[in-house]
């Protein structure tokens, strides 16, 4: 089914730290010729000058810091496209202190990436993020086991991380749409196929994501209300964010993460009014009735 005509489907990037996001999704473009016209010298220039080999992910990790250690700490937004439909691509940190602009990044996402190093499998974080995208409600998944060029294209060891994954996913009740070996420095597999794992009869991952079926429009999605301020009026604490997706009523039981505490909406407000309902983009605040210590950065979903 094309894109066309249809908004593009956001998708968050997530794993274990070092296990190859960013530079999953800048080769992901440069592949697509998604780059913007000047970007790829750019890099070039950058890690010429750093006495570096061309590191994909400078081309999102827009935080010096982030180029200086190598690891990405807020979440990344840039679109591109197929021959068959629009992305949205959050790329999410991998570090546990970094979890909840992961969360974050996720909220307004309809599908995900999982990506898992081929080499260290399943690990921490691998399980963290497949568990939020479980409580977040993200059905549509694909995952990647990257670097397989380090694994030596070893087709026992790809099966091997497939099936610890797929036990995983059985508690969790997911299902994923596609498991697909890649090696992302290189680019194989991700967009054209490769020499080198001709015994992977299935998608390339960009075919496994064209074929992720559409999303529905945000307003019928679940509730996401990511927190984007706490404000403290008189006595009451008031939690501020914008609506991404689903809808706010008073009286609905919310669940805060990370953390999974939980607590019911005592009342909505908005510039002048009280109201009792909050819409798919609308800027709302909002106080609860259990003194929780609620941060910036935390998600609010339905519990």
């Amino acid at each position: 089914m094309s894109g066309a005509g249809q908004g593009p489907l956001e998708l968050v990037v997530v794993g274990h730290v070092d296990h190859g996001k960013s530079t999953l999704i800048g080769r992901l473009l440069h592949d697509t010729g998604s780059l913007p016209e000047g970007r790829l010298p750019d890099l070039e220039a950058m890690c010429r000058r750093r006495g570096t080999v061309l590191e994909w992910s400078f081309v999102l990790d827009a935080l010096q810091a982030e180029r200086d250690q190598a690891v990405t700490i807020d979440t990344t937004r840039i679109g591109f496209r197929s021959a068959r439909r629009r992305y949205v691509l959050i790329d999410a940190p991998g570090h546990r202190e970094f979890l909840r602009h992961m969360i974050a990044g996720a909220a307004s996402a309809a599908a995900a990436l999982l990506v898992v190093d081929a080499a260290e499998g399943v690990r921490e974080q691998t399980r963290r993020h497949a568990y939020l995208l479980h409580l977040l409600g993200i059905e549509r998944i694909v995952v990647a086991v990257n670097k397989m060029d380090v694994a030596a294209y070893d087709q026992a060891r790809f099966h091997a991380v497939a099936a610890d994954l797929a036990r995983h996913f059985e508690g969790l009740g997911i299902v994923p749409a596609a498991v697909v070996p890649v090696a992302a420095r290189l680019g194989e597999t991700l967009v054209s196929r490769s020499d080198a794992m001709r015994w992977h009869r299935g998608p390339t991952l960009l075919e496994a994501l064209d074929r992720l079926p559409a999303a529905a429009a945000p307003a019928a999605r679940p509730l996401r209300l990511p927190i984007q301020d706490v404000y403290r009026r008189d006595e009451k604490r008031v939690l501020v964010g914008r609506v991404e997706s689903g809808t706010l009523r008073v009286g609905d039981e919310l669940l805060f993460l990370p953390g999974g505490r939980t607590a019911r909406v005592l009342t909505l407000e908005a510039w002048g009014r009280s109201p009792r309902v909050a819409r798919t983009g609308d800027a709302v605040g909002l106080t609860i009735d259990q003194p929780l210590f609620v941060e910036r950065g935390a998600l609010a979903a339905h519990g």
